[in-house]
């Protein structure tokens, strides 16, 4: 409990100080990281903790974005809009997943597929609404009551808040009697079932569940970027996604936060100095996939056992002489 609990704190500690370590840009840019960390481990928890790996995924992050950018008029609070994103989105992931978790592996893989070039096709045509390929700007504000928050810092903060808020909520979720079962299925489907549980509905529940926050996270993005195109909703936009959790680390919480964090800002970098960005990307991203197994979360691990076999051979002969005296 108190290694978890310290862990929790040095991940607020290290956000809440990071803006005093970064120019105009990189808060701008940090801010960019959190929401898109927001959306990476939604993906993250149904990817590591239920073994549904979805390339679809973006379309929940669209919905959220959408519903912000067409009620935003309509609906001048912030919380009833975030909360109707959020409920939008679980509604579409609970009426999809139904079907879809009756699929499995490379299936299941396709389906979320389809399903996520479907709403792109009906965000591109549906220009009335949506303005097509020419996207939509947003016109709602973000304001909680205590004022306008337009400010880079304000933006930052907010969604350094929504980012933790998140993550302590799939955290709880993972380490509930229901999250447990959720990973008992992925690891053993068949047993799971021979125990007498419903396996369809604790996954669906996960899939429902992940899908919100993705809606929640494209919500916040709505109001960041102020701006929606279709471009939330393709496949292109879900495997970057995914990629962001395998170089994060697959399985953990906080491999997508560090996931997205090393997307965006290679990604960024990259793009300053050459135009051929994508194919420099990818061959990094392809070099981290194979060299790092396990992501960049498991080299933490590793680097901490490393120096804790290197301590303890210390430790042991710093104390050495005071055994010997203990010992006369």
């Amino acid at each position: 409990m108190s290694k978890n609990l310290l862990s929790i704190v040095a991940l607020i500690v290290g956000i809440g100080m990071a803006p005093f370590l970064l120019s105009d840009y990189g808060v701008s840019l940090a801010t960019e990281i959190l929401i898109m960390s927001i959306f990476a481990v939604s993906l993250g928890m149904i990817m590591g903790y239920a073994g549904m790996v979805s390339f679809g995924h973006a379309a929940f992050f669209g919905i959220g974005a959408y519903t912000v950018a067409l009620l935003g008029e309509k609906i001048p609070s912030v919380y009833a809009l975030i909360l109707l994103s959020i409920l939008i989105t679980a509604v579409v992931a609970l009426i999809s997943g139904a079907v879809f978790i009756r699929t499995s592996n490379f299936s299941f893989l396709m389906i979320t597929l389809a399903f996520g070039q479907l709403l792109f096709a009906l965000a591109w045509k549906m220009e009335h609404w949506t303005g097509g390929a020419d996207g939509i700007k947003v016109s709602a504000y973000l304001d909680f009551g205590f004022g306008e928050i337009y400010s880079p810092l304000g933006l930052y903060y907010t969604m350094a808040i929504a980012f933790i808020l998140v993550y302590l909520l799939l955290r709880a979720f993972v380490n509930s009697p229901a999250g447990k079962i959720t990973k008992g299925i992925m690891e053993n489907e068949s047993r799971m079932k021979a125990l007498g549980y419903n396996v369809r509905i604790y996954k669906l529940i996960a899939y429902c569940f992940s899908g919100a926050i993705a809606g929640f996270g494209g919500s916040l993005y709505a109001y960041f970027n102020l701006f929606v195109s279709p471009d939330l909703t393709h496949w292109t936009l879900s495997g970057q996604v995914m990629l962001m959790v395998i170089i994060g680390g697959v399985g953990t919480l906080l491999g997508p936060f560090i996931g997205a964090g090393v997307f965006i800002v290679l990604q960024n970098f990259i793009s300053t100095y050459t135009e051929r960005w994508p194919l420099i990307m990818g061959i990094l991203l392809v070099a981290l996939v194979l060299i790092g197994k396990g992501g960049v979360i498991h080299w933490f691990g590793l680097a901490g056992k490393h120096l804790k076999k290197r301590e303890k051979p210390e430790l042991e002969a710093a104390t050495q002489p005071l055994k010997k005296e203990v010992a006369k």
